[in-house]
């Protein structure tokens, strides 16, 4: 089952298009957004103070261990998500974003597809496996988010094969390009994110 958590911030509108299937969770405010098209709403209601009567709705305590969007994850992942895709999670206040960022990284650990719509990139985490990224020309960059991580990278201008990318040296992934139809990315060991520019 494929979830799409929308949060309370701004996002390329043009960009959400969900399959009539998936499953749409609106964490608090990004209520606002997507409204009636929303199967659920997970929130304490501090930044949206209504949300539409014919939603089904889950109401969080306002003193909690996790965020309205950290719910909205963890409901879906308690419920058969095969793929999360997060919109409105990027702006807004830095600590929320680092959290989403981690809240990306936890989905991949859990073997679930897991990505975060920007309005200038798309961020995928990415656990052991493999996957292609299209956009010819744009640039890719590859960010280890575990003590040790190996991968190979083919379709690019900086292509890496088995490399061990530590963890003090972020920015050895930083900026590559796709010069091929797309990027093939192996995870051998560890996780990582994957940010595609537009």
């Amino acid at each position: 089952m494929k979830y799409y958590i929308v949060g309370a911030s701004e996002f390329a509108e043009e960009k959400f298009d969900p399959e009539d299937d998936a499953v749409v969770i609106a964490a608090d405010a990004g209520m606002k957004y997507v409204g009636k098209r929303a199967d659920l709403a997970i929130g304490d209601w501090d930044s949206l103070h209504r949300y539409p009567d014919n939603v089904q709705a889950v109401t969080l305590p306002v003193v909690k261990d996790y965020t309205d969007t950290g719910e909205a994850v963890d409901h879906a992942l308690n419920h058969d998500a095969t793929e999360i895709v997060m919109f409105g999670t990027s702006g807004g206040r830095v600590d929320h974003y680092l959290a989403n960022l981690q809240y990306l990284v936890m989905i991949a650990d859990r073997g679930v597809k897991a990505s975060m719509v920007c309005p200038d990139c798309t961020i995928y985490a990415m656990a052991e496996g493999e996957r292609e990224f299209y956009g010819k020309g744009s640039i890719i960059s590859v960010i280890p988010m575990r003590e040790r991580v190996v991968v190979s990278i083919s379709g690019v201008q900086y292509p890496l094969k088995k490399h061990l990318m530590p963890e003090d040296n972020p920015g050895l992934g930083v900026s590559n390009v796709i010069e091929a139809e797309c990027a093939r990315i192996t995870v051998h060991e560890g996780i990582v994110l994957v940010i595609v520019n537009d």
